[in-house]
């Protein structure tokens, strides 16, 4: 009986430990199981709160087109702190997807979106100087004085008279164009315009020789947030409408 009690104690000596072993894995099998689901719920639940915003491209676009717009538009959506989306291109599509936005938030992106963000500053001819804003049209303007090429940096912040003001920094060949032609041109209106709308025309007062120009004028604050957020990427090269659901 002695060998025999031996005998069983050294199997379960041994079987024990393997025991132990085999119950620890089966456990360790289990838990990465129920994580992997709990991610995938979770993955689920998360693309059930994304909002889907589809934008064509208007005309014929090549994928080479498409893909620079889906990466302008990231990096217009990083540049507002938005978080969690996703882009991808489906054809002439540009599928976005956002997380939950507060409103005024939703509606700033949707405006990054679709807008392009062509920027000119154009001298309006003399025989509409005296036309306000609204009356002002296209034909009324000479050629573009500056545009997107010629920005080194855009901010919101604050003019000379401490109006809030939209303050475009610019390179070296627009800052010497610029101050010619604000030399030349004292008295005259030049307009702001964006995506072919003219927003404001003030009059040049006085030659902007530092290559910064400080414009105020416009309807609000957040009028001017708004230009700054477009403003911060070059503009989108096609023009891309909202598809309704």
């Amino acid at each position: 009986m002695g060998n025999v009690a031996r005998w069983i104690f050294n199997l379960l000596f041994t079987l024990i430990p393997v025991i132990l072993l085999v119950v620890f894995f089966v456990s360790l099998s289990a838990f990465f199981r129920d994580l992997k689901e709990y991610r995938t719920r979770q993955a689920q639940e998360a693309e059930a709160r994304l909002e889907v915003v589809r934008l064509r491209a208007v005309g014929n676009v090549n994928p080479q087109t498409l893909e620079e717009t889906r990466r302008l538009l990231s990096r217009r959506l990083q540049n507002v702190g938005v978080r969690g989306f996703r882009l991808e291109v489906q054809n002439s599509t540009v599928i976005v997807r956002l997380p939950p936005l507060e409103a005024a938030v939703r509606n700033r992106v949707k405006a990054l979106l679709t807008q392009r963000g062509n920027l000119a500053l154009q001298l309006v001819k003399a025989s509409a100087s005296n036309r306000s804003v609204a009356q002002i049209r296209p034909t009324d303007l000479e050629a573009p004085a500056l545009t997107n090429r010629d920005l080194y940096r855009v901010q919101a912040g604050q003019g000379e008279s401490g109006r809030p003001a939209l303050i475009l920094r610019l390179n070296r060949e627009g800052a010497a164009r610029f101050a010619r032609l604000t030399s030349a041109n004292v008295g005259r209106r030049l307009a702001i315009v964006v995506d072919g709308r003219i927003l404001i025309a003030p009059t040049i007062r006085s030659p902007i020789t530092g290559g910064v120009v400080s414009i105020s004028g416009f309807n609000s604050p957040q009028e001017i947030e708004r230009l700054n957020d477009l403003l911060q990427t070059p503009p989108l090269p096609v023009r891309l409408e909202l598809v309704k659901p």
